[in-house]
């Protein structure tokens, strides 16, 4: 992983969130809805062997969901801990 080794505090880490591959093709979806923002957020700290992420914000706004749902997800306590700045 390209952060072993490196001191986290040196590092500035940007995630987006909102879009899904869909399998077997090149398509994707746009997703904002609150399940799949937390699976989003709590795959990217687990792959990235990370505790937090200094920036996270929406690729895409999933026209479906309101903005204010998708990002009050974020706010939650256990999710708002691991994250820095929302754009």
């Amino acid at each position: 992983m390209a952060l072993k080794g490196l001191e986290r505090g040196s590092v500035q880490l940007a995630m987006k969130f909102g879009m899904k591959s869909v399998e077997g093709g090149c398509d994707v979806h746009v997703r904002g809805d609150p399940e799949y923002v937390r699976a989003c957020c709590e795959a990217s700290l687990k792959r990235l062997d990370v505790d937090y992420i200094d920036l996270y914000y929406v690729h895409r706004v999933d026209s479906r969901v309101p903005i204010e749902i998708t990002v009050s997800i974020l706010l939650f306590q256990d999710v708002s801990l691991r994250l820095h700045y929302i754009f």
